[in-house]
């Protein structure tokens, strides 16, 4: 399990709300990496709560590291609600206190 490919999965998901039309900032990929390697507790508690909520909803363990299907999401939204959705956005936050320590 590859955490930097998750926590890309995850910026996927979270961008991927926002208008298409914006386009992404950053390569997602070197995000992912600027992230995990940061060590933010945040970020860390956040990318936890994802692994959390992926095997609460009884999904494969060896697929949470590759892109996410429309039906893994909508499993993963049932099971974990707004706490799946904060721990997103602490991702994303997360994000934006490692790069700025960078």
């Amino acid at each position: 399990m590859n955490h930097t490919r998750i926590a890309a999965e995850v910026l996927r998901f979270r961008l991927d709300t926002l208008d298409k039309s914006v386009g992404l900032p950053f390569d997602l990929d070197e995000a992912a990496e600027i992230v995990v390697a940061c060590g933010d507790p945040g970020a860390d508690r956040a990318l936890r709560v994802v692994g959390e909520t992926w095997r609460a909803a009884g999904l494969p363990p060896t697929a949470i590291d590759h892109q996410w299907s429309a039906g893994d999401i909508a499993r993963m939204r049932n099971v974990g609600g707004a706490a799946l959705l904060d721990a997103i956005d602490e991702l994303v936050a997360g994000l934006a206190r490692c790069r700025s320590q960078v």
